[in-house]
């Protein structure tokens, strides 16, 4: 009954949506960007030359300052589809509800950066993942000051990935994090894995580059010499596509070689 309702709810959203771009295009939230009343005042500082180049050297304490400000955002990207700001924006207040209401940034290349008043509240959405909208995943990951969105975020992607009836022995921090890395950058262990109150499996969200086979099992030797071999599972697994360097898209099939023309065979002429 909940997921009908949901549906019914996201293809109201999408209607309204369409309504909207009607009414009050993004570009009129802009139109009166670029008035100096509302804008903000500069000077000028010149360039350093470096070897007979130009170079601005930037402050260290603004720079440090700026990035202060982002270290509670995440990093939106939905699969597939670039969705409409205020389409985005009822999906966060309807169903991320646990959180104080994030401000909300929407990037030409097709993301959105979502700032959330503190890292409780941003550490909070990552963990209750994974995300869909519309049946299609959400990729959230951490803000970084040097993120490269094309270079970077399309191939390395933190997912939820579980490691069945892994043995109690390797529960500790040390060895979740060995475990962990095997697959790629371990972000954190979910709560129930860090207090030991589930212990059929655990459960970590890794960073991992999509453009690799991801690993089904995964060798380990304990400190005796014994080895085992320890299963690995995606809640979702993404599909990268080598041709168009994408995920979630299908690239399409290529063109098949036309048919050699057929040259007529003498014998089956009539004489």
């Amino acid at each position: 009954m909940q997921q009908q309702l949901d549906k019914v709810m996201e293809e109201a959203d999408g209607y309204m949506e369409s309504l909207e771009k009607q009414e009050n295009p993004w570009v009129n939230l802009f139109k009166q960007n670029r008035l100096a009343s509302h804008g903000m005042p500069l000077k000028y500082i010149p360039p350093s030359i470096v070897d007979g180049e130009i170079v601005v050297e930037l402050d260290k304490a603004e720079v440090e300052k700026e990035n202060a400000k982002w270290r509670c955002a995440l990093i939106a990207y939905v699969i597939g589809e670039v969705l409409g700001y205020k389409y985005m924006r009822r999906y966060i207040d309807r169903t991320w509800v646990d959180v104080t209401e994030p401000e909300l940034f929407l990037h030409e290349k097709g993301y959105y950066v979502v700032k959330f008043q503190d890292i409780g509240d941003m550490k909070k959405v990552l963990c209750s993942g994974p995300h869909t909208i519309n049946n299609k995943p959400i990729i959230l990951k951490q803000w970084s000051a040097h993120l490269d969105f094309e270079a970077e975020f399309l191939t390395e992607i933190p997912l939820w990935v579980t490691f069945p009836n892994l043995p109690m022995s390797c529960w500790g921090s040390d060895s979740l994090s060995r475990v962990a890395s095997a697959v790629g950058h371990l972000t954190f262990a979910d709560e129930c894995t860090t207090k030991q109150t589930r212990i059929s499996f655990a459960y970590m969200l890794i960073e991992v580059n999509v453009t690799k086979p991801l690993p089904a099992m995964e060798n380990v030797i304990d400190p005796n010499g014994i080895k085992f071999q320890q299963d690995v599972a995606f809640d979702w697994k993404p599909e990268y596509y080598g041709q168009c360097l994408k995920i979630g898209h299908e690239c399409p099939p290529p063109c098949a070689p036309p048919p050699p023309n057929e040259q007529p065979n003498p014998a089956a002429q009539p004489e």
